[in-house]
């Protein structure tokens, strides 16, 4: 890997309509004719230089004022005489539609691709999934050791089950005690064919004197009450064992809520600084060879416990399918209208090479307060990104000791400043 390549960090389009973070489709990407090459997004306004290329107003203006030749060719142009409104081109564009990716849900609105993201950020259908079945009340997972309290929806049961910890473990505790009483109480009484039994055979006695042998007559009733005997407590052996398989899986789920419990707190209080393991990472790979829009998705972080929440993306660069591309995204949280928006910080990533440190890929950006990947989410996570399009090249991440026992680690600090 080039290390020494010099990347431009620029905003990258999130699919629309996301229905999971590791299986998106992208739905606005415009065709190379439409593209510009500065924003790579739709053409806004497009005009056209004397040698040919087409770009935004606002991009190749702001270029011209930095450098003063095309970013295709290099060629020097002025604005005053070499730059020209495509007006075909944006009659092109305009009278394109596009369905609404709410169109599933019902939204029957057609747009133009220049006002797609507006028109999602006010859809009256990009709203959550609601149930249309009647409402059911759930039941803790731990009611049957005691615990009464009912729930409108699993997810309310899961946040009980996450924070009254105290209660069940007192609960479960009891259960135990209770089992443990019956079973000593059960075991010092015996019931009527234990007696039976007793009375019908009798043990030496100390001096090793025997009682007389029972009669012929009662030999069938003790071998019949030896049965009887043994199948009842083979009756109480397997109900103490479905005690034990019960109280076992209620252990298991407060091991698997007490696990997840600790993996959010992490991510809350990592104080943006986040290091993604991506784990069998060959079988990713080849998937998002085969598919190009398949993506991976980092969990969500936060800057601080109570600010910015972000995740991270890798996916293979659509303008280039040799390269993955990586970008972040804002993510929505219970403090937004709390924030201050757009988002402003430092953007750092890390590719670490496992084998030799000294190679670990690092790059740093800024956010850029005038892109939409910035603002304040209007949805679960924001459509648009920022990053970068060819970070690194997948041969070289393959060869050069980036991936070790199947796995590829890429550390990400974010800073508000």
């Amino acid at each position: 890997m080039d290390r020494a390549r010099s990347k431009d960090a620029s905003e990258g389009i999130a699919p629309m309509g996301i229905q999971a973070l590791s299986d998106t489709v992208l739905s606005n990407q415009p065709e190379s004719r439409y593209e510009c090459p500065v924003c790579l997004n739709w053409l806004r306004d497009p005009v056209i230089t004397t040698c040919g290329h087409k770009f935004c107003k606002n991009c190749i203006t702001s270029w011209l004022q930095n450098s003063g030749h095309c970013p295709i060719d290099n060629i020097n142009l002025s604005m005053k005489v070499d730059i020209f409104p495509d007006n075909y081109t944006k009659r092109e564009i305009q009278d394109q539609r596009m369905d609404c990716p709410f169109s599933t849900k019902g939204c029957t609105v057609k747009v133009t691709p220049l006002d797609l993201d507006s028109h999602i950020a006010s859809c009256e259908y990009n709203q959550p999934e609601t149930s249309t079945q009647s409402e059911v009340t759930v039941p803790c997972s731990f009611q049957a050791v005691g615990c009464k309290d009912m729930f409108n929806s699993q997810e309310e049961m899961n946040r009980h089950v996450e924070t009254d910890v105290q209660k069940h473990m007192s609960l479960l505790m009891n259960a135990y005690s209770e089992m443990k009483i019956n079973n000593d109480m059960s075991s010092a009484s015996m019931d009527a064919k234990e007696q039976e039994a007793m009375t019908l055979w009798e043990a030496p006695d100390k001096d090793g004197n025997t009682t007389a042998a029972p009669s012929l007559n009662n030999t069938s009733a003790l071998i019949r009450a030896l049965y009887e005997r043994v199948v009842v407590l083979e009756q109480r052996n397997r109900e103490q064992d479905i005690v034990i398989a019960n109280m076992s899986k209620q252990l298991s789920a407060f091991a698997v809520a007490k696990m997840k419990q600790n993996n959010d707190m992490l991510l809350r209080y990592c104080m943006g600084n986040y290091v993604w393991k991506i784990d069998n990472f060959q079988a990713r790979l080849a998937a998002m060879m085969k598919d190009h829009y398949k993506m991976l998705y980092s969990p969500g972080f936060y800057t601080s416990p109570n600010g910015y929440r972000f995740c991270v993306r890798l996916n293979i660069s659509p303008q280039n399918p040799h390269c993955f591309a990586l970008h972040v995204h804002l993510m929505k949280t219970e403090n937004d209208d709390c924030l201050e928006w757009p988002f402003n910080g430092r953007i750092s990533f890390a590719m670490i090479n496992q084998y030799n440190p000294d190679l670990t890929q690092k790059d740093t950006m800024m956010s850029n307060s005038t892109l939409t990947a910035f603002r304040k989410p209007t949805a679960e996570i924001c459509v648009r990104g920022f990053g970068y399009t060819e970070y690194a090249v997948v041969a070289e991440v393959l060869r050069n000791g980036f991936v070790k026992d199947d796995t590829l680690i890429v550390r990400v600090n974010i800073r508000c400043v």
